[in-house]
């Protein structure tokens, strides 16, 4: 009777023991039920463009990580910490996926007592994508080095080159996945404003997505001029003459579109259009006079404009004798654009007559048609038979059109005589602003970035943010002034006091003469719920 009692209290306790026991890793060893240690998610899904993630672990003992196999992340996945007590969380660090494919990595945590938990960690795959090392380029006027673009791509990509623009080459223009390093050079500058080009960067399997970035280079500040001032008479007859123009930049050569008896060789000079010649630097003019068959003497003058920002011009008197026949006396006027800038424009007035004339000038108005009493009249000159002066029209406004004619007055009969009507468009200022991207999003804080170039400086520039506002303005909501002045560059800061666990709308800004220009895109950004741990960064590089 008693081995049966005895029997039974050990069959009990063998059974208890089994109850009150947990299994360890992965069912395959018991272990006693004294310690508890999970992680609820057992696989944690991330996103391509995800570089760090939270995992919470449930625990009443102490935990370490016991093993990480990284996978396809390689050395770019990390863990902190490596070990606690009780609950946590493990916060774990990769770069941002760029490939098409998935990739998994497998950690495994471990108690003291034998408890071991999995964790997966699987991170989508990104599709086509590229990134440009840099935004924009800037080079001085006479570029001595090369500057460098790198193009990190999981896809094929080409780069297109605008139509004209040949002050700008590449030594490579295509290239498949991976990273390729772009040379960029730029020509000398041949003018004295600045110059930009956007180039843009196609890329995917049919070439149907598109990055950009600007090159930009600086205008000449020592441009200069220089020719003579009168080539002398031709005779009635005809004949031809050479005109020497020494320059540093590239310089045009107008005859008046009214002038039929001028011309340029067009067997020596680079024409190029009906009328116009160019050169860049040093070089000659070659000029054909006709037969003058009227009583007039008769005189113009062939202009050399170079520059477009503030431009020099040389006006060089050309006249030729009459041939003696008997005409009644005439008079007439005519005009010529030379060229057009932001605020001024500058004109050739040529003034053919057999008597002394009185007042000649300009007169211009925004409306149509403007005459000496209904438009603003400029006299440029009084008396004589026959000249030909060049007139700088200033105090314009930007991106308006004016009408503008020349007169004449005849003191004979007192009569007013007018040119053809001439239309110009003073040029608008221009200023590009390329994206914002965030760098580095934190707790309280986030650095913003993005580029710019404009052909005349600016003067303020910065970001604008809002927590509520999608569209934030500089009139509305929260402004981060930079203080910064350029025709070019990249513009970086640091936004701070933001709310913790707060979205916020982000744009930059350009403050121009002209007004304010704001980035074509809004970012949106949240901010974390805990601060960074000392010493840690983001990618400073835009991603894509």
């Amino acid at each position: 009777m008693k081995a049966k009692v005895f029997n039974k209290i050990l069959t009990s306790l063998s059974l208890l023991m089994i109850l009150t026991a947990c299994k360890g890793e992965f069912a395959n060893e018991v272990i006693p039920a004294r310690e508890m240690l999970r992680v609820l998610d057992g696989t944690i899904e991330i996103q391509s463009d995800v570089e760090e993630t939270i995992v919470n672990v449930t625990a009443d003992c102490h935990w370490k990580v016991d093993s990480l196999d990284s996978g396809d992340f390689g050395s770019n996945l990390t863990i902190r910490p490596r070990e606690g007590v009780g609950d946590g969380v493990l916060v774990i660090g990769n770069d941002q996926n760029t490939t098409n494919a998935d990739r998994t990595a497998l950690i495994v945590l471990a108690s003291d007592g034998g408890l071991r938990q999995k964790v997966t960690i699987r991170q989508t795959g990104k599709g086509d994508g590229i990134n440009l090392s840099r935004g924009s380029f800037t080079f001085d006027t006479e570029p001595t080095e090369a500057q460098f673009l790198t193009i990190s791509s999981n896809t094929q990509w080409k780069i297109e080159i605008p139509e004209g623009v040949n002050w700008v080459t590449l030594d490579k223009t295509s290239g498949e996945s991976g990273e390729s390093l772009i040379q960029i050079k730029a020509q000398p500058s041949s003018t004295d404003a600045l110059r930009s080009t956007s180039l843009s960067v196609l890329y995917g399997e049919s070439f149907n997505k598109v990055e950009e970035f600007t090159i930009s280079q600086k205008g000449l500040t020592n441009l200069y001029l220089e020719t003579v001032e009168s080539v002398g008479r031709f005779e009635s007859t005809g004949g031809e003459t050479v005109i020497h123009v020494e320059s540093n930049a590239q310089w045009f050569a107008f005859i008046p579109s009214s002038i039929s008896w001028l011309h340029f060789d067009a067997e020596l000079d680079s024409l190029t259009s009906e009328g116009t010649a160019s050169r860049i630097g040093n070089g000659d003019l070659h000029i054909k006079c006709d037969e003058n068959s009227t009583s007039r003497d008769r005189t113009t003058g062939v202009v050399i404009v170079a520059g477009s920002r503030s431009p020099k011009e040389v006006v060089v008197t050309m006249e030729q004798v009459r041939n003696g026949s008997i005409l009644p006396l005439e008079t007439s006027v005519s005009l010529s654009e030379l060229s057009v800038s932001y605020d001024l424009a500058n004109f050739l007035i040529s003034v053919v007559s057999e008597e002394v004339v009185g007042d000649f000038g300009l007169v211009y108005s925004t409306n149509a048609h403007p005459t000496v009493s209904e438009g603003r009249k400029i006299v440029t000159g009084n008396g004589g038979l026959s000249s030909a002066m060049a007139y700088k029209l200033e105090g314009l406004e930007t991106n308006t059109t004016y009408y503008v004619r020349a007169f004449v007055e005849k003191k004979s009969t007192q009569e007013t005589l007018y040119s053809d009507e001439l239309t110009v468009t003073t040029l608008a200022y221009s200023a590009m602003i390329g994206e914002v991207r965030s760098l580095y999003v934190g707790d309280t804080y986030a650095d913003m970035r993005f580029s710019y170039v404009a052909d005349e400086e600016i003067i303020d520039c910065g970001f604008v943010y809002s927590g509520t506002n999608e569209t934030p303005t500089r009139e509305n909501d929260t402004m981060v002034t930079i203080g910064h002045s350029g025709m070019g560059g990249n513009v970086m800061t640091t936004i701070a006091d933001l709310e913790k666990s707060t979205t916020y709308y982000i744009r930059g800004y350009l403050l121009t003469k002209q007004g304010i220009i704001y980035s074509p895109n809004v970012v949106t950004i949240k901010t974390s719920k805990t601060s960074k741990e000392p010493g840690e960064s983001s990618n400073p590089d835009p991603q894509f």
